[in-house]
């Protein structure tokens, strides 16, 4: 997630995306040769018949490796201390590249295996790229790299890589266990000496053994020498290479903080999939928990480890012929992206895998209303989404062989489920609904599947291995199809939002219209509202704002049911604009087991609302201070970068302790906000008490109301939030045969004309009147006025109309007619409104009659109890 102008400072290699402990969770565990026939297309007989080779090539006595796994295992075993470990491992593995090249079966001289390295990598971060400033620094272990990318890594000063230079990487996790000891075990299967585990020299004078071929210092007749080769790797990092002598006396570098190997391999994933510009749908990586090794799959669907351990020191053929069995693989199964979208005829794969970007890349799409094939030519990359499982969604500038639109194209590509309705099918629903502010779409089209790839090899190869066809070692998978979407081209809200904030609550006013008419007119709920999700153009002279990305909308009924089976057991958005409600479920750790529970409502997108104008406030507008920068930093990561648990949190204490929303740094070009922003919260603060103060009557069974919960009876809509944000109004609730009050001792905030210092009218919006096209521009209010009235009860009627039809101007304010009145906020204070009576009949009767008719029913009295109100029932409001 990108927070606009602010350059990122806070990149921590601790921290872990919470989505991504979420996604290890899910994880499909095989068996090992239905993960190397899938992948590295080798079943169990073509490793086990490697693996015989090997043997009988005695690899294991071989000078270079026998020193490398002599320095792995005398490595102390201390977590903190695994970076002694790397480069034995990089000298084994690449050894075994070079022994393995014309010596194994099936296995060239030349591509792709003599230009695979096994490179250390850590503690050099990778380079990120500036579109995800908030994603960590991450330091894999060891890296799988082609051999002209090696130099970068080498010498006393080494360069950082790029994600996209990236193959695959191994991460290590040590602990305490006896390697040498396992060592000294295998070293008497080949009938060779042991090592004394104090001095690492061998016990008995090792006796003398024939070279293999080829050795470390001769080159095979008529070859050249690997770009990787052992030699040249031993010189990358000086002393922290070379004999195990040498290794004893090392002194370990240490690291305050620890993460699982596992979790780590998957922030690898995540940012792999996010920083090469859509180039990989797919990734490897290896973890080696001590000796023991497991290779891993990431794609959009999800992670794919083995079941089955795997030792380097007892079933060392085997890890070797896995591993060469990676330094084999053509750019299909190093995850290049499907066949259905070229590389340029300049730069064809697998010369010039992996690639920077998708430039110049190109596919095909038909013309809906033409049925011409139109030729669609990636130019520039717009925006990558932070995510590994899941849509995946990437945008690139387009040219088409073919004049489409007169207005500049983009086409957004992402891996969708196949069940779920096309993004063109639902923008097709609300379009005909007269729903506004929706992007122009020109093409669509699905360019491959999931199934035709790796994934239904998991899947055919892990069933047939297993007895049950629906057990956990089964790769079952949710099949997705990248999808392709042309439309035009808007701007992002940074552009606007960068030197000014002035039309935040325009772009606020803007969008509520939109979700209230999706919800009522087209019945339709977007799911996914984000600061990345609504951009905007310029239309006659004047900001208009566009809601894109429909991918995870869907269709209700008008009760607001589902009118499809969901298709997916978890939430659906993104995770720092998500509502409250939605991730106190996402963080109970029954979650992922069953559907959710709570359904996902419009005002659930209207929450969100609240923290993309939050977010757009405080992360876009330039800001000098580097203080202040630094604050906003650490403030917005909590939303995106700490455990569920924690970002429901951070939204909890916003929304019900009325401190937190002053403790929001704001820059100096948004603060006249604030007060727009703490009316919002009081308002869902509010709603929530009422909605908890109705289930505790529920429980007590002194109440059997039905409620509303699309709109918590009223409290949560469009027209609410609009005058809670105008003039700070919070209506009350009328759920219940008690009467309540609609407002207790809340501060109202009113945002004063700055040419005419009236007050804006309480019967317009804050932006004066409906969201059209033709609103004039509005100028920022200058002053803002705030003023805390006295308790004021004011008593309204049950309604028995719908709450998400009713108007607010139909409950009673409390500051009615002061524009009349010639009065401004300094000098007026609000009058107390009449009672209104309890029951519609004793309404009419008063009319028909003109007498004064007082309702008999007791008062609710009102008195302050521990810092909260409390009814004279003793229920807390």
């Amino acid at each position: 997630m990108s927070t606009g102008g602010l350059p990122m400072s806070s990149h921590k290699t601790d921290v872990v995306h919470p989505y991504v402990r979420e996604d290890l969770a899910e994880t499909k565990y095989i068996p090992l040769y239905a993960w190397t026939q899938a992948v590295l297309g080798l079943s169990g007989k073509d490793i086990e018949d490697r693996a015989a080779h090997i043997r009988r090539l005695r690899w294991f006595e071989d000078p270079v490796i026998r020193d490398a796994l002599i320095a792995f295992c005398s490595t102390p075993p201390d977590t903190r201390r695994e970076v002694g470990r790397y480069q034995p491992f990089a000298d084994i593995a690449n050894r075994a590249f070079e022994l393995a090249k014309g010596n194994l079966p099936d296995i060239p001289e030349s591509y792709p295996i003599h230009d695979i390295c096994v490179v250390r990598n850590d503690p050099q971060n990778i380079r990120r790229i500036a579109q995800h400033e908030l994603g960590a620094d991450r330091s894999p272990d060891l890296l799988f790299i082609r051999g002209a990318d090696k130099w970068k890594l080498e010498g006393s000063k080494p360069k950082r890589v790029r994600w996209v230079d990236i193959m695959a990487w191994l991460e290590f996790k040590a602990s305490f266990k006896d390697l040498m000891g396992a060592f000294n075990r295998e070293s008497k299967e080949y009938g060779l000496h042991t090592i004394d585990e104090e001095t690492l020299q061998s016990r008995d004078t090792t006796p003398d053994i024939t070279p293999l071929r080829p050795s470390a210092t001769t080159e095979p007749t008529g070859s050249k020498r690997s770009m990787c080769s052992t030699e040249s790797i031993d010189q990358t990092r000086g002393n922290d290479s070379g004999s195990s002598a040498k290794r004893k006396s090392l002194g370990y570098s240490l690291s305050n903080e620890w993460v699982d190997a596992k979790v780590q391999s998957g922030g690898h994933a995540l940012e792999t999939a996010a920083c090469t510009y859509g180039t990989r749908y797919s990734c490897l990586g290896i973890v080696f928990d001590n000796d023991i090794m497991s290779p891993w799959y990431y794609d959009a669907a999800g992670y794919v480890s083995v079941n089955q351990s795997v030792s380097l020191l007892s079933d060392f053929p085997k890890v070797m012929a896995i591993l060469v069995g990676f330094a084999c693989l053509g750019h299909e199964k190093w995850g290049a992206i499907p066949p259905a979208i070229l590389p340029p005829a300049s730069a064809p794969y697998p010369t010039h895998f992996p690639p920077e970007s998708l430039k110049d890349h190109s596919f095909h799409l038909i013309h809906p209303t033409s049925t011409q094939k139109v030729g669609v030519t990636l130019t520039k990359s717009l925006f990558t989404q932070y995510n590994l499982v899941g849509r995946r969604t990437f945008l690139y500038d387009i040219e088409t062989n073919t004049v489409i639109s007169k207005d500049p194209l983009v086409v957004k590509l992402s891996y969708q489920v196949v069940s779920r309705k096309a993004e063109h099918a639902v923008l097709a629903i609300a379009k005909e609904a007269e729903v506004e502010h929706l992007p122009e779409v020109h093409m669509w089209g699905d360019l491959w599947a999931m199934s035709d790839g790796i994934r239904q090899i998991f899947y055919d190869v892990s069933s047939e291995m297993s007895e049950d066809k629906e057990g956990p070692e089964v790769a079952t998978y949710e099949d997705r199809t990248l999808r392709a979407l042309v439309y035009t081209k808007y701007r992002p809200l940074k552009e606007l939002f960068s030197k000014s904030c002035d039309l935040v609550l325009v772009m606020v006013d803007q969008m509520l219209d939109c979700l209230h008419d999706l919800r009522y007119k087209a019945k339709i709920l977007h799911r996914d509202i984000s600061c990345n999700n609504i951009m905007y153009e310029i239309r006659d002279g004047r900001e208009y704002f566009i809601l894109i990305d429909y991918d995870l909308a869907i269709v209700v009924t008008d009760d607001g049911e589902l009118s499809t089976v969901a298709s997916s057991k978890h939430r659906t958005g993104t995770l720092p604009f998500m509502a409250f409600e939605l991730l106190q479920e996402m963080r109970d750790p029954g979650y992922g087991s069953k559907a959710p529970r709570i359904r996902h409502r419009l005002r659930h997108d209207l929450e969100s609302m609240l923290y993309v104008s939050l977010w757009s406030s405080t992360s876009m507008p330039d800001t000098e201070d580097k203080k202040l920068r630094k604050e906003i930093v650490e403030y917005l990561t909590k939303w995106e970068k700490e455990s569920i648990a924690s970002v429901a949190d951070v939204k909890s204490a916003l929304i019900m302790e009325p401190v937190m929303i002053d403790s929001v740094p704001f820059p100096l070009t948004s603060e006249f906000l604030r007060p727009a922003f703490k009316n919002w919260v009081t308002l869902l603060r509010e709603a929530r008490i009422q909605w908890s103060t109705h289930c505790r009557r529920i429980e007590s069974g002194r109440s059997t109301r039905s409620y509303d919960m699309e709109t918590l009876n009223g409290m949560i809509t469009r027209d609410t939030i609009r005058k809670a944000i105008n003039t700070g109004f919070i209506p009350g609730d009328s759920s219940d045969d008690e009467e309540l009050p609609a407002a207790v001792a809340r501060p109202r905030y009113r945002l004063r004309n700055p040419k005419t210092s009236d007050n804006v009218g309480e019967d317009k919006t804050l932006f004066g009147g409906p969201s059209t096209m033709d609103r004039t521009r509005r100028e920022k209010p200058k002053n803002i006025v705030a003023s805390q009235e006295k308790d004021m009860p004011a008593y309204v009627e049950a309604d028995a109309e719908p709450a998400d039809e009713r108007s607010v101007d139909k409950i009673p304010n409390q500051t009615t007619a002061k524009k009349a009145r010639g009065r401004t906020n300094k000098d007026v204070q609000p009058p107390l409104l009449k009672k209104v009576p309890r029951s519609p009949k004793v309404a009419a009767a008063k009319a028909a009659s003109g007498k004064r008719t007082e309702t008999t029913r007791k008062t609710t009295v009102i008195k302050k109890v521990k810092g909260r109100e409390e009814d004279g029932e003793g229920n807390t409001q």
